[in-house]
């Protein structure tokens, strides 16, 4: 009996073949294959407050020196606003009323990675990244390698935190209307360029922001505007760069919006040029199975890509952690409230968590090189980790190329995919030394890493890892 119901309901497999037989197109499970690419969901940081806000409206400071390399889920977060990962399982947290970037080793630990926790400027470096300060930062983007750029609004400043923790100035952008906010950030894998956003002060008698602008910075053209305040930006959340269109897309929350009119995510044409890709408030609230575009999302903040041009979005006011189909279809991922401070996921469960409101705010979202998704959320201050699933990303086409006493590693491998590099001169010895991380740019791009050893030995062995 088993067998012939079974036979009676066709699989998806089924259906797919009889659909391309037919010459129609076959159904697609993609959110069910991403699903199924994901397991459980890990609380890496995070502890509930009642209260998060100064008298003065200003951000509560909960760091403690008993943190420092004590247990993350221990700690308590002030006002977070990014985290994103590198190839080797550290987690960093752009923890803006604690004036610090902090960090979370693999082995759970917390600690301080740049700032001091007392905002302030006391220079610009080169300097050894806890001892300079740096005041609420909100953005930062992490590479592969471990290498750091986190926005310094409360400085008008982008700073560089090398992996041997140095700290050093690379953009010092002197508008004198940059308001102490910020948020967005995203550099190339070859440092050349960055993007940024920022916000310009309420205009007295007014209290609300007067726009905000997008901006980039290249070492040979500076700073340019990319978007000018008279684009419409209000308080933009996040960006990122699609590895389909190439394009860059802005996530706007637009908190002081009474109107509700400018929040939303756009894809950025041309200078001054914008495209709206979530519906605006005159279309219908956000539900699974709508076209994003026509669909209503309060408060958007939070983006990330995946390889095919898929993304997860996230909305502060709207609550929900968002997947995107590369038909621009939504499918509710984690569901969530817009207000408080709520958290109600246990370790181990496994998305989609629908039915109830399981995170608030959410703040941000980004896929870490070994493809975990992890989310920002809330004042109170909680990083969750997805973990992924799916098999590691091998690097493929692995080739050598010697340049002047040294090697130039290259291979080919997966978008927003981390692999590691190491070195061994002596097969029998076990020793491998790590020399280095970088992304995968798809099949299209080479990476590499040139190695220069201090002895470059006669011969010596590579091997490229995917991300822990």
């Amino acid at each position: 009996m088993y067998m012939i119901q079974r036979k009676a309901i066709p699989s998806l497999a089924e259906i797919a073949v009889a659909l391309l037989v037919s010459g129609l197109t076959a159904l697609s499970d993609e959110f069910g294959e991403l699903s199924d690419s994901f397991g459980g969901v890990v609380t890496l940081v995070g502890l509930r407050h009642g209260n998060t806000t100064n008298p003065d409206g200003t951000g509560i400071n909960f760091w403690t020196p008993d943190y420092e390399g004590a247990d993350a889920t221990s700690a308590s977060l002030s006002n977070p606003h990014m985290s994103a990962a590198d190839a080797y399982g550290n987690v960093y947290i752009a923890d803006k009323a604690s004036n610090a970037i902090l960090k979370i080793a693999p082995d759970g630990s917390i600690h301080t990675f740049a700032g001091t926790h007392e905002a302030g400027f006391n220079g610009d470096g080169p300097g050894l990244a806890t001892e300079l300060q740096i005041a609420s930062p909100n953005g930062l983007f992490v590479l592969p390698d471990g290498t750091v750029y986190l926005l310094d609004p409360g400085n008008h400043r982008i700073r560089r935190v090398g992996v041997d923790g140095v700290m050093a100035t690379i953009v010092n952008d002197p508008d004198s209307g940059w308001a102490p906010s910020g948020r967005a950030l995203w550099v190339s894998p070859d440092e050349t360029l960055i993007y940024y956003t920022h916000e310009y002060p309420a205009a007295p008698p007014s209290v609300i922001a007067a726009g905000a602008t997008v901006k980039m910075w290249t070492p040979a053209g500076g700073i340019e505007t990319v978007c000018s305040k008279a684009v419409g930006f209000r308080n933009p959340g996040n960006i990122a760069v699609n590895p389909v269109d190439g394009k860059l897309y802005v996530t706007d929350r637009a908190e002081e919006d009474s109107a509700k009119l400018a929040t939303g995510l756009f894809r950025i044409d041309g200078p001054d040029q914008r495209t709206r890709v979530t519906g605006n408030v005159t279309q219908p609230k956000a539900a699974p199975g709508q076209l994003a575009i026509n669909s209503f999302i309060e408060g958007v903040r939070g983006i990330a890509f995946l390889p095919n041009g898929s993304y997860f979005l996230c909305a502060h006011k709207g609550g929900d952690v968002w997947f995107v189909d590369t038909d621009g279809v939504l499918h509710r991922y984690i569901q969530g409230s817009g207000k408080g401070d709520a958290y109600l996921i246990s370790t181990g469960q496994h998305p989609p968590l629908v039915g109830k409101s399981y995170v608030s705010q959410p703040r941000a979202v980004s896929l870490a090189p070994n493809g975990d998704l992890l989310v920002t959320c809330n004042d109170s201050g909680y990083v969750l980790r997805v973990q992924n699933t799916a098999p590691p990303s091998i690097a493929e086409g692995l080739r050598l190329r010697y340049e002047a006493g040294a090697v130039h590693v290259e291979w080919t491998g997966v978008f927003g995919r981390g692999y590691r590099l190491e070195r061994c001169v002596d097969l029998r010895t076990g020793l491998w030394t790590p020399i280095g991380a970088m992304g995968g740019q798809g099949p299209a791009s080479v990476v590499g890493i040139l190695d220069k050893p201090a002895l470059y030995p006669h011969h010596a062995y590579y091997r490229v890892l995917p991300a822990l």
